[in-house]
């Protein structure tokens, strides 16, 4: 079938021009041959009549081509419906406009296969050439009538200026008035159509005569054809073709006065030009677009068509008197009532930019799922003063007076209700709307404004929309459908400035005592709030004011009382009895007594009252806070021996490192203090190493390092002598007032130590060491074992300066005289021994250093760790055995 199309329309064409060759060649020859024969005062005659027949044959060729191409058109429309979703070619659908305005072939789409595109490609291309023929036939239907000199009412409509725009351009007010004369002035056009004058054939088809009955319907079936064209254009794709078209059908309406259906045509296809970016083309369909609804009357469309006249990006080939003429009009409909009951949009002609100008304590950004945008919210906190920045550049030529600028805030939850509902934001939706009072001027060009709010409710917002009130009209510049970034705000409660007092610091074991408690709004307004004291085991409290009589079945472990409104700057003291019982030391427990008082306000911030008086914010929730504050019994001295630590160095001497910490809940001064030390230590007269700390604050919980040089003495018998060490310190507190504090420290390490050297003193000493084979150790084989022995400390050790001996230097033979008896012992081992395992060591050699060797054989494999032991044992001299290592 597409094949059939094609060669349908080669035949047509290529008919057609051979059949126009044919007539103008025997134009020709005749016109050789008839002047030739005729005479000189009829040649003018002759050259008019030869005309005519030139004119009528090309008419029937013009004819017979424009019937041709509808006829096969009307064949494939019976065969080609282009998919289902658009409606078969049928006169009825392509020459018939809605009530409405709206054609049948601006809903067409592109066919969704490759042969319905083709056969729609080539009969649009076939129904070109039939307007091409129409118009054609036009021109030679006026050339054979009386009428040579007028123009083709379509070639008139659709040349470069339309006789509409050589007229003077009236404002708005003057066609308003002249309104009704307009339309009686079309009608009346439309009713008197002339006739066009009888030129076609005889045997041409009843709809081609039917064509050119008059004016009227000549350009119907332009119109039509048209149409049909626009459809084939868009079902095959080719959408820049109908665009075309479309242009020329607009044009054609506003030359028959009909513009409510030309506004129609051209208000669906401005928008071609503006996405191929042909920024001349889309101007000028716009101020057709703006020349047709002015001449209707319809408002609203050209209120929308002159705010669309003035975008930036066609602000380089607007004409400056054309943006000036628009202006005019758009001052003039701005004013009219109409315009006041729709919800315009954000239009090119202004644009808006919001932003946040004043700090804030921090910026996240969350994810709008209903939206697919991001809003960037910003961290504020209740009675911030926060300032938003408006930047409006404005395309208009002229400043312009608007009545206000307002900003909405809706709540994050509003605001998603509100875009899955319809996406429209109104001040119902609105928690606050924000205004700049008029008069506003916006200049041409870049504008900027500022709105204040200081927030007394928290919660979550976004601004969501900046509304321009001119005169009757409103223009919202919804941030969802701006390109610009949302923004959002989160409040917080803001930092309550309340404070509390409890008094006193600590409390003393075993006593009654007042507890007093002073609450301070300072600049916090309180609506409500109580406050519960807590006693934890041994402390009780009774509830403020009670009878004295009735105190003691009155004690409780907690209390609540009752807090009323408090006005900024106010105090409220509350006091009450707390009892303490005896405190008892368990080791390893919680000693620590005390008594928690919790405030719990509702509050607003300071400039509530002012800023709902003024009526600028609604009444909000208060916020929420909780003050704690804890007194506790004293159960530890003011200070307490955190750490105690010595070692020794250089020749005798020790140094103690002492830390101390403060319990204290005030700060005190460390006047003196003193480490008294039993024997063999003693302090050495430059070795206090704590003089950076006279005079010294010491707070609670602060730790103390306190060292001291010590060097080790002999005892002599008239030194007294100290239990354990002592750490003496006195306390001063600002008034003044000493505290001795009598600390014992821990030195049982250093003490020990002191006391192993004074007893291994006085005893004689020998060193062995075991060693064996690295090559062998086979479980069930003899293993090569040797110990050696270091005699050199069997000398006499030396003695401290108070032992006057001078034995110092000799062997322990000269001293006693002994043999000494050595056994090997494998008892407990895991090994079995061989070899000499006993003997006596003779000292007469006064070698000091021998080697005893064996051997071991292992009882089990693996790893082993216990090995034989080396026993030396004195003897008498007369028992010694004569067989000497």
């Amino acid at each position: 079938p597409v094949g059939v199309l094609i060669r349908s329309k080669d035949f047509l064409v290529k008919v057609h021009r051979n059949r126009l060759v044919e007539v103008a060649a025997s134009f020709r020859k005749r016109w050789e041959k008839e002047l030739w024969k005729c005479k000189s005062g009829k040649v003018l005659e002759t050259q008019a009549q030869l005309k005519r027949e030139l004119n009528n044959r090309e008419v029937e060729v013009e004819a017979w081509a424009l019937a041709s191409c509808w006829d096969v058109k009307c064949a494939a429309e019976n065969y080609f419906l282009f998919g289902a979703a658009a409606p078969p070619l049928k006169k009825s659908n392509t020459a018939t406009l809605g009530k409405k305005g709206k054609v049948n072939s601006l809903a067409a789409a592109m066919a969704p296969t490759m042969e319905d595109r083709e056969a729609a490609r080539c009969l649009a291309e076939l129904l070109e050439f039939a307007i091409l023929r129409l118009i054609r036939l036009g021109d030679l239907a006026l050339s054979l009538g009386e009428r040579e000199d007028e123009v083709n009412p379509i070639r008139r409509a659709t040349s470069e200026r339309p006789v509409d725009t050589l007229e003077p351009w009236e404002s708005w007010k003057t066609l308003q008035q002249r309104r009704e004369s307009i339309k009686r002035k079309d009608i009346s056009n439309k009713a008197s159509s002339e006739p066009l004058p009888s030129f076609l054939p005889s045997r041409v088809s009843t709809w081609v005569r039917n064509s050119f009955a008059n004016t009227s319907t000549y350009e119907e079936t332009y119109l039509e054809l048209a149409d049909a064209a626009v459809l084939l254009n868009r079902r095959a794709g080719r959408f820049r073709f109908a665009s075309r078209l479309e242009d020329h059908r607009a044009e054609v309406l506003i030359s028959r006065g009909e513009h409510d259906l030309a506004a129609s045509i051209l208000s669906n296809n401005v928008g071609a030009c503006a996405r191929d970016q042909w920024n001349r083309a889309h101007y000028w369909r716009i101020f057709r677009l703006a020349c047709c609804q002015r001449m209707s009357g319809d408002v609203l469309a050209y209120l929308e068509t002159l705010t669309q006249s003035f975008n930036p990006r066609l602000a380089s080939v607007a004409p400056k008197k054309t943006a000036s003429l628009f202006q005019k009009d758009l001052e003039s409909i701005i004013t009219d009532a109409a315009v006041s009951e729709p919800r315009w949009g954000a239009f090119p002609f202004l644009e808006t930019e919001l932003s946040i100008e004043s700090k804030t304590a921090g910026k996240t950004s969350e994810a709008l799922p209903f939206l697919r945008r991001k809003l960037a919210k910003h961290l504020c906190f209740v009675g911030d003063e926060l300032v938003f920045g408006l930047n409006i550049n404005s395309h208009l030529p002229r400043s312009i007076s608007v009545n206000g600028i307002r900003l909405y805030l809706v709540t994050a939850e509003k605001y998603e209700l509100v875009y899955r509902r319809n996406g429209i934001v109104t001040e119902d939706d609105a928690f606050r709307i924000l205004n700049i009072e008029s008069p506003i001027i916006i200049k041409p060009g870049k504008n900027h404004f500022s709105f204040k709010w200081q927030p007394m409710t928290y919660n979550s917002y976004v601004l969501a929309s900046v509304e321009i009130q001119w005169k009757e009209a409103s223009f919202f510049y919804d941030s969802a459908l701006l390109r610009k970034p949302m923004i959002g705000l989160h409040i917080q409660p803001s930092e309550p400035t309340q404070l509390i007092e409890l008094n006193p610091l600590f409390l003393i074991p075993g006593h009654v005592q007042n507890v007093r408690l002073v609450f301070n709004s300072v600049s916090d307004i309180i609506t409500e709030g109580f406050v519960k004291f807590i006693c934890s085991d041994g402390l009780q409290v009774v509830p403020p004011k009670t009878d004295p009589s009735k105190l003691e079945e009155s004690w409780s472990n907690e209390c609540v009382v009752p807090l009323g409104s408090c006005e900024p700057g106010k105090r409220i003291v509350i006091t009450t009895l707390v009892k303490s019982a005896p405190m008892k030391h368990v080791e390893g427990g919680d000693n620590v007594q005390t008594m928690k008082a919790k405030v719990e306000t509702l509050y607003h911030h300071k400039s509530y009252s002012e800023v709902v008086t003024k009526g600028h914010e609604p009444k909000s929730r208060p916020m929420k806070t909780l003050l704690e504050a804890m007194v506790t019994t004293l159960d530890r001295p003011a200070l307490t021996v955190d750490d105690a630590d010595a070692f020794m160095f250089g020749d005798d001497r020790v140094m103690v490192n002492v830390s101390l910490q403060c319990n204290t809940p005030v700060p005190f001064y460390i006047k003196e203090w003193n480490l008294d030390l039993p024997p063999p230590l003693v302090v050495e007269d430059d070795g206090d190493l704590n003089k950076g700390i006279f005079r010294h604050a010491v707070p609670e919980g602060e730790v103390l390092l306190m060292g001291f040089k010590c060097i080790r003495t002999s005892v002599s018998d008239d030194q007294p002598l100290s239990e354990r060490p002592i750490l003496r310190v006195v306390l001063q507190d600002d008034f003044g007032k000493t505290f001795l504090q009598v600390l014992p420290i821990n030195l049982e390490d250093i003490y020990k130590q002191l006391r192993k050297e004074d007893m291994y003193a006085e005893i004689y000493n020998a060193t062995a060491e075991l060693t064996c084979s690295v090559e062998e150790g086979t479980v069930g084989h003899p293993v090569p074992f040797s110990y050696k022995l270091n005699l050199q400390s069997l000398m006499l050790p030396k003695r401290r300066k108070s032992n006057n001996m001078s034995s110092a230097g000799q062997s322990i033979a000269s001293e006693v005289g002994c043999p000494i008896l050595y056994t090997i012992i494998s008892d407990g081992s895991d090994w079995i021994v061989s070899g000499k395992i006993q003997g006596l060591i003779d000292f007469a050699s006064g070698t000091e250093t021998l080697t005893l060797q064996f051997r071991g054989i292992p009882t089990q494999s693996g790893i082993l760790r216990n090995f034989p032991e080396l026993l030396l044992k004195y003897l008498p001299s007369k028992s010694a055995d004569k067989n000497l290592v």
